[in-house]
C-alpha cells in the first residue's frame, strides 16, 4: 500500500455518483459492507479515495461515521460521475 492517497470530499459528486449507481446496487454494497442495518443518513461522511500501488489503481467510496469509524462502501472505478476536480493529497 502506498503512503500517499488522494481524497475528494465533494458532496455534489457523491450525490451524482449515488444517482448513477442506483438504489439496488447501493443497497447491495451496504449489505456486503455489513452496514445495511446502520445506513449512512447524510452525505457528510462520504468521500472518494484514490490510491495507486504496485497491484493497480484503487478508486473507492468510503463512509466515515461520526465516531471516526471508516467503512469501504464500494469500488467506483469506471463510473462516469467520479469527479475530476477537488482532490486533496493526504498521507495515510
Amino acid at each position: 500500500m502506498s503512503k500517499i492517497v488522494f481524497r475528494n470530499y465533494s458532496k455534489k459528486a457523491v450525490r451524482n455518483l449515488l444517482k448513477e449507481v442506483g438504489k439496488e446496487r447501493y443497497e447491495c454494497a451496504l449489505k456486503d459492507a455489513g452496514l445495511y442495518s446502520s445506513r449512512p443518513i447524510t452525505l457528510q461522511g462520504f468521500y472518494f479515495e484514490y490510491e495507486m500501488d504496485t497491484e493497480g489503481i484503487h478508486l473507492n467510496l468510503f463512509y466515515r461515521y461520526p465516531s471516526r469509524v471508516v467503512f469501504l462502501i464500494m469500488p467506483v472505478l469506471g463510473f462516469w460521475s467520479v469527479p475530476y476536480e477537488g482532490w486533496e493529497m493526504e498521507r495515510k
